[in-house]
């Protein structure tokens, strides 16, 4: 529930009340509401900061697993769904299974991936969208661009539930 939700639920319980009470009375239920909207503004700081760290891990040891080429670390980090989404430049596909078995059978992986410092938007409690930019050389090709994701706390800790590539085109 909102901040601002929660004040007024608690200001309409304040005015239907009103008349119950002395002016000490309402004094002392005014500061409880005060005091406590200042609690969930912290409550919800704390869950927000917490998810930044949680998600930033995730990420950091995403960018691991990739380095050090362990597909089932890499994986691990995926959700584990049918709702699972790979969203290409002209793809959108769904479900973790088929990425899964894919990842499993392909050898390819960067010989080096660059990875720059990841941006992190909270967007709920428990979801968060990731960004970083990179630059993955394989053999005599690299390819530059955006990594996209989406990640959601699960009981299991976060798990990336849409991932996408935004390849930069080269202009000659």
């Amino acid at each position: 529930m909102s901040r601002s939700s929660v004040l007024s639920l608690q200001l309409s319980a304040v005015r239907h009340q009103l008349s119950a009470f002395s002016c000490q009375g309402f004094l002392v239920l005014v500061s409880v509401v005060v005091l406590s909207s200042g609690c969930v503004g912290r409550s919800a700081q704390r869950v927000r900061t917490n998810d930044m760290a949680g998600a930033g891990e995730l990420v950091r040891q995403n960018i691991a697993a990739i380095h050090r080429r362990d597909v089932e670390a890499y994986l691990a980090q995926y959700l584990d769904s049918p709702e699972f989404v790979v969203a290409g430049a002209d793809s959108l596909r769904r479900g973790y299974a088929l990425f899964a078995e894919a990842r499993r059978v392909s050898q390819e992986w960067p010989d080096t991936l660059i990875a720059g410092e990841p941006t992190l938007v909270w967007i709920a409690p428990g979801v968060m969208w990731a960004s970083f930019e990179y630059a993955a050389v394989m053999g005599a090709d690299t390819a530059r661009g955006l990594s996209q994701r989406v990640l959601v706390k699960t009981v299991d800790g976060w798990k990336i539930a849409v991932t996408g590539l935004a390849e930069r085109c080269e202009v000659n």
